[in-house]
């Protein structure tokens, strides 16, 4: 369970404060709900029922700093999940993104990276949908990133690139 003031990620909304937890009547059944205020969208609130599985099991607590540069370190070694067929791909990139799994947001941006890297390669440009998707990723994972480091997002990609040369150098 949560409390009020914690900071939590929720899916592809990005990281949240939770104001209250309060009580709503649905259907004549009484239901506990927490009320999100995404951080980069101040005017926005969302609602979300405490005892619903699928809605809880995209919330989690935003990652701690030493947990960032754990998986900024492990960036190199996760495998590519590139999917062939479009209509698949799209499926299983928005569930990733919706999901708000960092781990699998990494990896999903680096198989994107990787494949428009290849396609700048061979003369090609990286398909819109792929690109959305790369932006999406990139804004769920940055905004948690900046959040927790105390960065703008702007400086989340020097500071990802130079915690891997870090290693790297190790």
């Amino acid at each position: 369970m949560y409390s009020v003031n914690d900071t939590v990620l929720y899916g592809a909304d990005g990281v949240c404060t939770i104001t209250d937890i309060v009580e709503k009547n649905m259907l004549g059944t009484a239901r506990l709900f927490y009320e999100l205020h995404p951080v980069s969208r101040r005017d926005a609130v969302l609602f979300l029922p405490t005892d619903n599985e699928k809605t809880m099991a995209k919330l989690r607590r935003v990652l701690t700093r030493d947990e960032i540069i754990s998986a900024i370190r492990s960036m190199p070694d996760e495998e590519n999940i590139w999917i062939d067929k479009e209509s698949e791909r799209r499926e299983a990139y928005s569930r990733i993104i919706r999901s708000g799994d960092h781990k699998k947001v990494i990896r999903l941006i680096k198989t994107l990276y990787e494949h428009r890297e290849s396609l700048t390669d061979s003369g090609h440009r990286m398909h819109a949908a792929d690109a959305n998707f790369l932006k999406e990723a990139e804004g769920v994972l940055y905004e948690e990133f900046a959040y927790v480091l105390n960065i703008s997002r702007e400086e989340v990609i020097p500071f990802i690139q130079h915690e891997i040369e870090q290693t790297q150098g190790a």
